[in-house]
């Protein structure tokens, strides 16, 4: 049997991984790191220009990676406690444009259905999630709020609550941006690790290991963090989205993502996607807002 593993472990590459490796745009750093994984595993023996692409699109995607945790395969997990502790703050995180995967990791799908099946009955009332849903798609760069908006100037680190989808939109459209698509606040929470299934990390935190709902609100509000900064999208609050084109959403309906610190775990699946009558005021559903990239000009 350990000989069986080794073998795979030293097997050539697939093919259809180093075709795409040969035609990866440099500039799509979410592609060049989730190939480099796939590659990494087969121990693919990189080129040094190969090598310096890597590294510059992980310093790109992970600028905090230096300070924080990696797992098997240089995959980011979490940055270190001291680190949160000294983080410094920032307003917007820009994150550039690439090729990025949403929806549900396949290898994942057997822990969602298990995560769905611990929600209390009346949250698993209407239709089952879509745990076949995920694809790749190519987004312009954007810049996304790293906090949920706040409530004023004053209480920067309370979130704005209490307002319809319509009224979220409003108010991010007259700060000059809107609310972000589902993909994009996916891409937010997920960073370039195609299989995270948390914005936080990629396990629930050891004090709610087999024990849903809000008795491990503790576990997930200390290290809840995104690769790209943003604070909250699992243990603030649920927050408003507009739908991505591909998926429909009856028009009275309006979807949030993420959880608050008191929901179950499944909310806080990067995928996972609730269906919200749009015009609820809930002191549980803030949202945060996205701003456009202007392209520096070019002399």
């Amino acid at each position: 049997m350990t000989l069986f593993f080794l073998a795979i472990l030293f097997a050539a590459p697939p093919a259809h991984y180093l075709e795409q490796w040969k035609a990866v745009q440099r500039e799509d750093c979410g592609e060049v790191l989730f190939l480099a994984g796939r590659l990494k595993k087969h121990q693919h023996k990189f080129t040094e220009r190969d090598q310096e692409l890597v590294l510059a699109c992980e310093k790109r995607i992970f600028p905090v990676k230096a300070t924080g945790e990696a797992g098997p395969n240089h995959v980011f997990l979490v940055p270190a406690r001291d680190h949160l502790n000294h983080h410094i703050p920032r307003r917007l995180a820009t994150i550039p444009a690439g090729v990025w995967y949403v929806g549900h990791v396949p290898f994942l799908v057997e822990f969602a259905r298990r995560q769905h099946a611990l929600l209390p009955e009346a949250e698993r009332t209407g239709d089952a999630p879509d745990f076949t849903f995920g694809r790749y798609v190519r987004k312009e760069a954007f810049s996304i709020e790293t906090r949920e908006h706040a409530s004023s100037e004053r209480t920067p680190d309370r979130p704005r609550v209490m307002v319809s989808f319509d009224e979220a939109r409003d108010l991010c459209r007259k700060a000059g941006g809107d609310l972000p698509d589902e993909e994009q606040w996916e891409i937010a929470a997920r960073g370039a690790s195609y299989y995270r299934p948390f914005p936080f990390g990629e396990a629930i935190p050891v004090p709610c290991f087999g024990k849903p709902g809000p008795q491990c609100a503790d576990g997930k509000a200390p290290l809840d963090v995104s690769p790209w900064g943003l604070w909250g999208m699992g243990s603030g609050v649920a927050e408003w989205v507009r739908p991505a084109a591909s998926r429909s959403v009856p028009s009275s309906m309006a979807v949030t993502k993420g959880g608050s610190s008191g929901d179950h775990f499944f909310w806080n699946i990067v995928p996972a996607r609730r269906l919200v009558p749009a015009q609820t005021r809930s002191g549980a559903i803030g949202f945060r807002c996205v701003f456009p990239v202007t392209p520096p000009s070019v002399p």
